[in-house]
């Protein structure tokens, strides 16, 4: 059956609060046991599977666990293993969860004939929890300290997970939300088994999670149209900021989750008026996280990637450093308080499919505005090309931005067009970002140059002269690749 749940870490400094506030409440305490098993080569996670035998005041009992349509839901299978087995406990059987849909997953995974399991980690934790009424809903509260431990290695679990038992799901974001607000916790999509895992097998695994279209029919009304679209954004948002969270911060992560947020931005943008309760609460600690990421960006993977280039040309000096302080950390970005709650606002929506939905914006009405919107896009990238050599660099900037929503907004849309004519729009598109993304490099690196060079570093106009003489030829491929991409045919006219 699935699990819907909302995961979120703890920062130690704030647990203690956490557990007094449990503990006012009427929470109770159990110690738990869990032991994860997997193949040796790692079959079940790259599966994106979680096998477990679990002992809790004294009962055991054997889960099966499988990837769900959005990471707040898992399907998950549990059978109670009753006997007298001993301290050693029962022997994993995989054959107890045979004809269940994540029991035919698993029986895939391990193949035929069936790779052995064994114990690739185990959890060990103190768990307070209370069952609470929320709007009408039934969650249960669970507050996990611990550690998972693995071949002589350790990794601290400080967590709490909002789980619905009954009722409907978007009450488990209404209550997330105070304890964000009251304990500064942080949504995560880092389960214990992912963190076993990348334990057990001695690796990072930090894997920055690109976008994925959303599944979209034509039978969809427009509010969830939308819920489609922003759950594809948040699986995207969600994996690289639970990674950018737990302090684990390389360009990547901090490029997809910006992606990530923009295509966030994008569908809101275009289409935020297929759910109006939404409002605009959110914008402003969304755009506040990605100005902060970019900046922080700009510092890191433009200026590196300038530098080679540099030194190539002869420069005395091709380091590329701002003038200011160093940014603060991502993590801290993402932790903060508003910018949870608005990722909240946003996951509760999501989970209320077909909830408060307006009779007004059925399926074509929704279809309708998709449409228009591209339309509006494409008609606007075209005049961008005509005179993009004659603006200044702002209005550039804005070409590329209007560029990307284009973009991103047919990508979201792709599933309800023949694929073919999807994919021939996009493949044209594509040079003109990338030669806007160049061009912006430069001018990124030429502020970045010219603030080292009034900051005392004379050698650094080389670098402020050879970037600027890079504009022209830069602005040029950026004019010609515009202008093919408004060539490009609208696939959402065809047959119309």
């Amino acid at each position: 059956m699935p699990e819907i749940e909302l995961k979120f870490t703890v920062a130690p400094d704030r647990a203690t609060s956490v557990e007094a506030t449990l503990r006012r409440a009427g929470s109770r305490l159990t110690r738990i046991e869990s032991r994860y098993f997997d193949t040796a080569d790692g079959r079940l996670a790259d599966a994106r599977l979680s096998l477990r035998l679990r002992r809790a005041e004294g009962a055991w009992e054997q889960t099966l666990k499988a990837a769900g349509p959005v990471s707040a839901v898992r399907d998950e299978e549990t059978v109670l293993r009753t006997g007298d087995w001993g301290p050693d406990g029962p022997p994993v059987d995989p054959s107890l969860h045979r004809g269940t849909a994540a029991g035919k997953a698993l029986a895939k995974a391990l193949g035929r004939p069936a790779e052995p399991l064994q114990q690739a980690y185990a959890s060990f934790v103190r768990r307070r929890t209370i069952e609470v009424d929320c709007e009408g809903s039934r969650v249960e509260v669970a507050f996990d300290q611990g550690e998972i431990r693995s071949g002589g290695h350790s990794l601290p679990v400080c967590e709490v997970e909002y789980e619905l038992k009954s009722g409907a799901p978007a009450a488990l974001a209404v209550l997330a939300r105070a304890g964000v607000v009251e304990h500064g916790m942080w949504l995560s999509t880092l389960a214990k088994g992912a963190r076993g895992d990348r334990l057990f097998r001695g690796e990072p695994r930090r894997l920055a999670r690109k976008g994925s279209r959303p599944m979209l029919t034509p039978s969809l009304a427009g509010p969830d149209m939308l819920r489609e679209m922003l759950r594809a954004c948040l699986e995207q948002v969600l994996a690289n900021a639970s990674e950018i969270a737990a302090d684990r911060v390389d360009d990547e992560l901090v490029h997809q989750l910006r992606i990530g947020l923009r295509r966030l931005r994008t569908t809101m943008r275009e289409l935020g008026s297929l759910a109006p309760a939404l409002g605009t609460q959110w914008e402003l600690p969304v755009v506040g996280v990605f100005q902060l990421l970019g900046a922080y960006r700009d510092r890191h993977a433009v200026a590196t990637a300038l530098q080679a280039r540099l030194a190539e040309a002869g420069s005395p000096a091709p380091i590329l450093r701002a003038h200011d302080a160093a940014p603060a950390s991502p993590a801290a970005f993402v932790r903060s308080t508003a910018f949870q709650t608005a990722l909240l606002e946003f996951v509760g929506f999501t989970l209320e499919t077909g909830a408060g939905a307006d009779p007004s914006f059925g399926p074509k009405a929704g279809r309708r505005l998709l449409e228009s919107r591209l339309q509006k896009l494409h008609v606007r990238l075209q005049r961008g090309a005509s005179d993009f050599a004659q603006l200044a660099p702002a209005e550039r900037h804005q070409v590329r931005k209007r560029l990307k929503r284009l973009r991103y907004l047919a990508e979201m849309a792709g599933s309800l067009y023949p694929a073919v004519r999807v994919a021939r729009y996009l493949a044209r598109l594509a040079p003109a970002q990338d030669e806007l993304g160049r061009y912006m490099d430069l001018v990124v690196g030429s502020h970045l140059a010219a603030d080292a060079a009034r900051d005392g570093v004379p050698a650094a106009w080389f670098n402020v002269g050879w970037l600027r003489a890079e504009m022209p030829d830069s602005v040029e491929r950026c004019r010609k690749a515009l202008v093919e991409a408004g060539r490009a045919k609208p696939f959402w006219t065809h047959g119309r």
